[in-house]
C-alpha cells in the first residue's frame, strides 16, 4: 500500500474514532425518519388539490436537501479544520514527516480520506432521502444521481478550500474561516437572486462573483436543478413572476464552462494547500 493511501486510511480512522461519523448519520437518520412522515401526510391529505400536491412536493425535497447540503459543507469545514493544524500542533505530524514520504503525499492522503467520508454521507443521505420520499409519496427526483454527486462536489469544494487554510492557521481559526465563507457565498447567492427577481444590477452582480471566488452555491443550484421535475419548472415559471429570482429554484443546469471553471479553481486551491504545507515550518 502507498504512503497516500496509508495516510487516507489513517485519516479516515481518526475521523471515525471521534464520533462525528456516528452523529452525523444518527441526526440525519432522524430528520429522514421526521421527513418522511412530513411527506406522507403532505402526499395524502385532503385539503388541497393534487396539482398543488404535485408543487409541493418537490419544493418540500429541495428545502430538506438544502439543510442536508448545509450538513455536508459544514461537516466537510469540521472534519478539515484539525486535519493538519491540530496534528501540527501536537507534533504528530513531526513524526510522520520525518520518515521517507513527501508531504504532498501527506496531504493527499489527507484529502483522500476526507472525501471518501463526505463522499459516503452525501450518497447515503441523498439515497435514504429519496427512497423515503418515494415510498410514501410516490415522488422521485428526475435524476437523483446528479443531485448526490452535485452534493459531494459543494462538500468537497469546501473541504478543499479548509484543507489548504489549515496548512497555516490553526484549528479553531481554520473551522471559523470555512463556516463563514461557505455562509458568506450562500448569502451573496440569495442577494443576486433578490437582484434577479427586482431587477437590480449590482446585487446580481454580487451573486455571480461570489459564485466564482467560491463555487460551493453554483454547484447546488445544480443540485437544485436536477430534484426538479421538467412539469415543475414549467408551472413555476407559468405561474410565478421573477421565478428565475428564486434561491430555492434552477432555471437550467450549471454550464460546462462553470463546471469546468470549478474544477480548475478546486487544482488551483488544493495546489496552493500542497506548495503551502511544504514550506511549512514543523
Amino acid at each position: 500500500m502507498t504512503p497516500t493511501l496509508i495516510i487516507a486510511r489513517l485519516t479516515v480512522r481518526e475521523a471515525v474514532r471521534r464520533k462525528l461519523v456516528a452523529v452525523l448519520l444518527v441526526l440525519s437518520l432522524a430528520t429522514v425518519g421526521l421527513s418522511a412522515w412530513g411527506f406522507d401526510r403532505l402526499a395524502h391529505t385532503h385539503s388541497v388539490t393534487s396539482g398543488e400536491v404535485e408543487i409541493a412536493l418537490p419544493q418540500a425535497l429541495i428545502l430538506f436537501m438544502f439543510m442536508f447540503s448545509f450538513v455536508v459543507a459544514l461537516s466537510a469545514s469540521a472534519i478539515a479544520s484539525p486535519a493538519v493544524s491540530a496534528e501540527v500542533e501536537s507534533g504528530v505530524l513531526q513524526t510522520v514527516a520525518a520518515r521517507p514520504i513527501r508531504r504532498s503525499e501527506i496531504l493527499v492522503g489527507k484529502w483522500l480520506g476526507l472525501a471518501l467520508l463526505v463522499a459516503g454521507y452525501s450518497i447515503i443521505v441523498a439515497v435514504l432521502e429519496m427512497l423515503v420520499v418515494d415510498a410514501v409519496s410516490g415522488f422521485l427526483p428526475p435524476n437523483p444521481v446528479a443531485v448526490a454527486v452535485y452534493l459531494f462536489a459543494e462538500g468537497a469544494v469546501l473541504l478543499t478550500l479548509v484543507l489548504a487554510i489549515s496548512t497555516r492557521l490553526a484549528t479553531l481559526a481554520t473551522g471559523v474561516i470555512g463556516v463563514a465563507l461557505f455562509g458568506a457565498g450562500w448569502l451573496a447567492g440569495v442577494v443576486g437572486s433578490l437582484g434577479t427577481t427586482f431587477k437590480i444590477p449590482a446585487l446580481r452582480v454580487v451573486g455571480d462573483v461570489a459564485r466564482y471566488v467560491l463555487p460551493t452555491d453554483g454547484l447546488w443550484h445544480g443540485a437544485i436543478y436536477y430534484l426538479e421535475p421538467s412539469g415543475f419548472v414549467s408551472q413555476r415559471l407559468a405561474e410565478e413572476v421573477g421565478a428565475g429570482g428564486n434561491p430555492f429554484f434552477a432555471l437550467s443546469p450549471p454550464s460546462w464552462p462553470y463546471l469546468l471553471y470549478a474544477a480548475i479553481w478546486f487544482l488551483i486551491v488544493f495546489a496552493t494547500g500542497v506548495v503551502s504545507f511544504s514550506r511549512r515550518e514543523l
